[in-house]
């Protein structure tokens, strides 16, 4: 079976959901999978269609030609991909590898439907996994004196690359709006915490240190405010008094690990619809 997945968002109106399926009918595709959420606050809609084109009577194009015509009639904003074309996914690093590890070992499960381009690091590091694992290495060296002129290099390189979407796997480095601004949306980074939460260095030790009753991982796409992008997923665990830093840290892996696979996750299967700085996720 061949499916796409189609997003629709705009503001609230009647009959929209049937226009939408109207088309998708009369090129024969059959619809396995729809979600809607309206939004209270400012009457917006959203929509999910997964369906199967693999006996469409009309080639792709045309589809997306009947959708655009649509859109520019009543009004919508919309995306169709279809998944027997995999995303393209770059996977950033520094120096801690267990993002990295879990990430490249779900897709040699075929738990990850992406194809990985490449990772690239700031340091030299875990070439060696990258190799282990069949995946190309670029190191660019990246400090505070030539911030924009990696993050070009990085453009340039995602681009060449025909990189899709970014996932920053514990990269240890500040983006400059350079590269925010050539994938907006698209680069997903794994904060080891539960935002808003401590902020800086060592937020697990910061936490021991305020004696908190639960300790979290979030991820979210990346925006020029640090740490402050639309937030994908979120995962929490209960700690007592009797938890070390140490204890802490180690389950932070597990919960870094788990989230920014999550959202690599729901992106690769286009199910993330961004809106207002929030995230409508559907299932």
């Amino acid at each position: 079976m061949s499916t796409a997945v189609l997003k629709i968002s705009c503001p609230d109106r009647k009959g929209i959901v049937a226009e939408v399926c109207q088309i998708l009918a009369d090129c024969s595709a059959n619809i396995i999978d729809a979600q809607q959420h309206r939004e209270e606050l400012d009457e917006q809609f959203f929509m999910y269609v997964k369906f199967d084109c693999s006996e469409l009577n009309c080639d792709r194009s045309i589809l997306e030609t009947r959708l655009k015509a649509k859109s520019e009639l009543i009004g919508f904003n919309w995306s169709v991909s279809f998944k027997d074309e995999k995303k393209r996914l770059a996977i950033m690093v520094s120096k801690y590898d267990h993002c990295l590890y879990d990430l490249l070992l779900k897709h040699k499960y075929g738990e990850l439907d992406v194809d990985i381009a490449l990772i690239l690091s700031n340091h030299p590091d875990l070439k060696a996994t990258a190799e282990h694992f069949n995946v190309p290495y670029h190191h660019i060296p990246r400090n505070k004196d030539n911030r924009e002129e990696a993050d070009q290099a990085a453009v340039d390189l995602f681009q060449k690359e025909k990189v899709d979407f970014v996932a920053m796997a514990r990269y240890m480095q500040i983006l400059t709006p350079t590269l925010i601004n050539a994938y907006p949306n698209k680069i997903i980074n794994v904060h080891h915490g539960f935002l808003p939460a401590f902020k800086g260095a060592k937020p697990y030790h910061q936490a021991y240190t305020k004696g908190v009753k639960l300790i979290g991982s979030t991820s979210h796409y990346a925006n020029e405010e640090l740490d402050m992008g639309p937030i994908i997923d979120q995962v929490t665990v209960p700690v007592t008094h009797a938890h070390s830093a140490e204890d802490m840290v180690r389950a932070g892996r597990d919960m870094e690990n788990s989230v920014l696979s999550n959202a690599v996750k729901a992106h690769a299967s286009d199910r993330i619809i961004v809106y207002k700085g929030r995230t409508i996720i559907f299932d």
